[in-house]
């Protein structure tokens, strides 16, 4: 187990994926990120500075980045690729983004008390957040 998160992984619907804290900063167009979800190489990873709210918020970011890959969200047809039937794309999204959500949670008995315990933690980095 990491020292950042309470497991290695986090399962997304079939998909265990490996949680990897790093040193690495990720920016594209000039702007700051904490993390980032790779789907060829199943992983997410979190800027290791992270914390708090910051750690939550980006952990769950992540994760919905998995759910929109997994769900084909974001493939041709699917309900976020440009050309698709605006009416439904809000419907659609919010539909199999809750559900696959209740099925992390689910699947994950830690991942709710984690994001928990750290909304509230002070944040203390004054790195800029997104």
């Amino acid at each position: 187990m990491n020292k950042k998160f309470p497991a290695d992984t986090i399962k997304v619907g079939w998909k265990d994926i490996v949680l990897e804290p790093t040193k690495v900063s990720f920016k594209k167009d000039n702007s700051d990120y904490w993390g980032q979800y790779l789907s060829r190489e199943n992983k997410i990873e979190v800027q290791e500075e992270a914390e708090g709210v910051d750690l939550a918020n980006t952990l769950l970011h992540e994760v919905l980045h998995a759910i929109i890959y997994h769900s084909s969200l974001n493939a041709e047809g699917g309900a976020l690729k440009d050309g698709g039937n605006c009416d439904d794309r809000e419907e659609q999204t919010v539909n199999r983004i809750s559900n696959w959500l209740m099925g992390v949670f689910r699947d994950n008995p830690w991942f709710l008390p984690f994001l928990m315990e750290n909304i509230d933690i002070p944040k203390t980095n004054p790195k800029k957040t997104k």
